[in-house]
C-alpha cells in the first residue's frame, strides 16, 4: 500500500458575522433611514429639476 503525504488541515475561512448593533435613543429615526430618504429626495428633485429643464427647452424651440 503506498502513503500519501499526510495534508494539514486547515480551518475554512469563515468571513466575519455581520454586527447589527444599532443603539437608538427612544423615540428617534434609524439614521440609515434618515440618509435613504435624503439621497431619494436629491435624486427626485434631480430628475424632476432636469425634466423642468427639457420641457422649458421644448416650448422655447424654434
Amino acid at each position: 500500500m503506498t502513503e500519501r503525504p499526510s495534508q494539514s488541515i486547515v480551518p475554512a475561512y469563515r468571513p466575519p458575522e455581520p454586527e447589527l448593533r444599532l443603539v437608538l435613543r427612544p423615540n428617534t429615526p434609524d439614521p440609515r433611514l434618515v440618509a435613504l430618504v435624503r439621497l431619494m429626495a436629491r435624486r427626485a428633485a434631480r430628475d424632476w429639476f432636469r425634466s423642468q429643464q427639457q420641457e422649458q427647452r421644448r416650448r422655447s424651440g424654434p
